[in-house]
């Protein structure tokens, strides 16, 4: 039996867990109050984080407009006028 070189390629596939992904599954099992309360934690203990206020805008305009779409009253005034 002779013994001749040769060359195995092996490829391999695992999971690691890292801090980013950590944090994510922890943030999707949040509740939205849980998450909101998260967020302010982070944006009062890290003095880079900001709020972004035109998205704090764009959203309170995206209520309205859903709150005077399924206000009752107001839709019997929209064909009068």
């Amino acid at each position: 039996m002779a013994l001749s070189p040769r060359l195995e390629l092996r490829l391999s596939q695992s999971l690691v867990m890292t801090p980013q992904l950590q944090q994510a599954i922890k943030l999707l099992q949040l509740s939205s109050l849980e998450l909101a309360s998260y967020v302010e934690t982070e944006l009062e203990q890290n003095p880079l984080l900001e709020r972004d206020e035109r998205e704090n805008d764009n959203q309170r305009e995206a209520d309205r407009e859903t709150v005077a779409e399924s206000d009752p009253a107001e839709q019997l005034e929209a064909p009068a006028a």
